[in-house]
């Protein structure tokens, strides 16, 4: 039981890293939001990466809502959080704000230069992703 476990948890492993390969190369070209250059996600690619296991982080002060299973660390202390809950600098991560234009790509970019090396933002935010229809859990 215990190797099905790992297998699955390889292949989601995998498959997360092969989305966003994909998104880097295809959707994901840096784009230039308030002078950071981070690379962005659409809603889909979004899912798809939390779908393959991908850890989501709400940059924004004092949320009212946010994604499920999303942890909420303030852009101002990211770097420091994450190297104290030892994430590794390889995982794949979401990072999102309100509407995807400030924290977010800010978050984005602090984590790229701290070596993070698959790190997103979502596009859109959480406003897009509340628009889309999608589940917001309140914070």
């Amino acid at each position: 039981m215990q190797a099905l476990a790992i297998g699955r948890n390889w292949r989601a492993s995998f498959a997360c890293s092969l989305v966003l390969l994909a998104v880097l190369w295809y959707a994901g070209r840096p784009g230039d939001t308030h002078g950071y250059k981070v690379t962005h996600v659409s809603l889909a690619e979004a899912i798809a990466l939390i779908d393959a296991g991908a850890l989501v982080i709400d940059v924004r002060e004092a949320p009212r809502t946010n994604l499920p299973g999303a942890v909420m660390i303030p852009v101002e202390v990211l770097a420091a959080r994450l190297a104290s809950m030892e994430v590794a600098k390889t995982q794949p991560i979401v990072v999102y704000c309100g509407e995807g234009s400030n924290l977010g790509p800010r978050a984005a970019h602090a984590l790229f230069q701290a070596g993070y090396t698959q790190v997103a933002n979502l596009q859109s935010g959480i406003e897009g992703w509340r628009r889309a229809g999608l589940p917001v859990n309140p914070a």
